[in-house]
């Protein structure tokens, strides 16, 4: 059954829920096993049901899909397991715990069906409804430390800033309903032609999908939120709200306007070295590592968007690609985030310093993984940004991959200073060796060796490329 595994998530939530009402404090961490178990059955279920559709076609599970619901199960999977050290009373530095509570997982677990449907709709109401139910947990999930004024405002502004996306992206959509006369995305496809209203539509369109992706000029609520968050939360939003905007941007890009989307290459263009060249530079002045992991987040979304340029769908399985090896690369990164922080209470990037006399391994994950974004072979970075920088000079955008050049240039000197801190500056007078919980050391050391290994074995390019290529070609022709 193609839904089974929407169906086993659903299931689990429900079960974490009720099994809560009779758990004591001290044995809630079964909660997270529960849900890891019901992450990966999802998981297990997702690569051995075949492709097929139910509701007469408005709910359909292909190969792209598949790709993305495996991107957005494995966010949710290594985001529980970094939430382990603030929810089951394991933090040492308490005033940063967030507080173990069934709902947590839940809610988790809500924002994950809804992007699960998303890539799977085939009409716009069930586009939009899907996309709500991946967002709106998210409000919740910034604003969950109840005690913390930050993460209060940081939800806050995240609800403001994501009624509005909602607001543009909902109006786009009653004019592609308008202009085709229905909301099944296959009949849109085939109505609409180029007209002012179609071009008002898109430009609405892509105003909200901006707001998700964090494209200049749609980025500002980023900053703000990451820094009041929860850690857990921000690792999680940094990958699966980038790769909600992009299933998005997918349907209305590809399955809507697949005829039209080289037509749309300069504007995408533009979005990708504005968000690239913002993201980039306003990294370099952060203090914060919460602030410079939210503008860091912004300059990938940059890199990303190039993957929309290919004059076929080639750009598509490389945009996949360069996902995983983000999500990778950048749970690393949160893992030793989270771990210094709970033993340590410290989130500024200059307090990093001696963290490789202290914890020579995490240092060294953290490196790699932090080389990994920048685009440093041969790690998967490096190998995800060739691929998309290569879609880009295909389709004639060689200024376009100069200036993605020249920003992975400036990130490398940006994550090279939090290396600095951690190799060379002289260690605290105080400083001694920090405790790590056998959970986290084991989800930032699958990461970081996932990091190498996508950028080593070129073979899992190729099985997304081949089990994604021809059917793409087929839509967009």
């Amino acid at each position: 059954m193609c839904m089974l595994p929407e169906l086993i998530v659903v299931a689990t939530a429900l079960t974490v829920l009720v099994a809560d009402l009779f758990l004591s404090e001290r044995r809630r961490v079964v909660l997270a096993l529960l849900t890891l178990v019901g992450l990966a059955a999802a998981l297990a279920a997702l690569l051995a049901a075949p492709a097929g559709s139910l509701f007469g076609g408005r709910f359909s599970v292909d190969e792209v899909a598949i790709w993305f619901k495996v991107v957005f199960l494995l966010a949710s999977f290594l985001t529980v397991c970094l939430s382990l050290d603030q929810l089951d009373g394991r933090v040492k530095v308490r005033v940063r715990g967030i507080g173990l509570r069934g709902e947590y997982y839940a809610v988790l677990l809500s924002t994950l069906v809804g992007a699960m449907f998303l890539v799977s709709a085939r009409d716009l109401v069930t586009l939009y409804v899907s996309l709500e139910l991946a967002t709106i947990p998210l409000f919740a999930l910034a604003a969950w430390k109840r005690s913390d004024a930050g993460s209060q405002e940081a939800g806050l502004k995240y609800v403001v800033m994501g009624a509005l996306a909602s607001a543009f992206l909902l109006y786009g959509f009653s004019l592609l309903f308008g202009l085709a006369g229905s909301t099944d995305l296959a009949a849109i496809a085939a109505a609409v032609r180029p007209s002012p209203a179609l071009f008002l539509a898109l430009a609405l369109v892509t105003t909200g999908i901006g707001f998700k992706l964090t494209l200049v000029p749609f980025h500002m609520w980023a900053g703000d939120v990451y820094e009041g968050a929860p850690l857990p939360v921000i690792a999680y939003l940094s990958v699966a709200s980038k790769a909600v905007g992009l299933a998005v941007m997918f349907q209305i890009f590809y399955r809507v306007l697949g005829h039209m989307v080289k037509d749309l290459g300069p504007l995408l263009a533009f979005l990708a070295a504005a968000t690239m060249t913002l993201g980039n530079t306003v990294a370099i002045v952060q203090r914060s590592i919460k602030r410079f992991m939210a503008f860091s987040a912004i300059s990938q979304a940059g890199y990303i968007v190039m993957g929309f340029l290919g004059p076929d769908a080639g750009g598509v399985p490389a945009m996949l690609f360069y996902m995983l090896a983000y999500v990778a690369a950048n749970m690393a990164v949160f893992g030793v985030i989270i771990f210094y922080a709970n033993a340590t209470g410290r989130e500024r990037i200059e307090e990093y310093r001696g963290l490789a006399r202290t914890n020579p391994l995490l240092a060294l994950a953290m490196m790699l993984a932090l080389f990994s974004l920048a685009g440093i072979p041969p790690l998967s970075g490096f190998v995800g940004k060739f691929f998309l920088f290569s879609i880009a000079s295909k389709a004639g955008f060689h200024w376009l991959v100069a200036v993605a050049a020249v920003n992975s240039t400036i990130s490398l000197y940006y994550y090279l200073r939090i290396v600095r801190q951690m190799y060379i500056e002289p260690v605290y007078p105080e400083a001694a060796r920090l405790p790590v919980t056998p959970t986290l050391a084991a989800t930032v050391a699958v990461t970081t060796v996932a990091s190498l290994v996508l950028g080593l074995v070129p073979v899992f390019y190729e099985v997304i490329h081949n089990q994604t290529i021809e059917w793409l070609a087929k839509l967009v022709g």
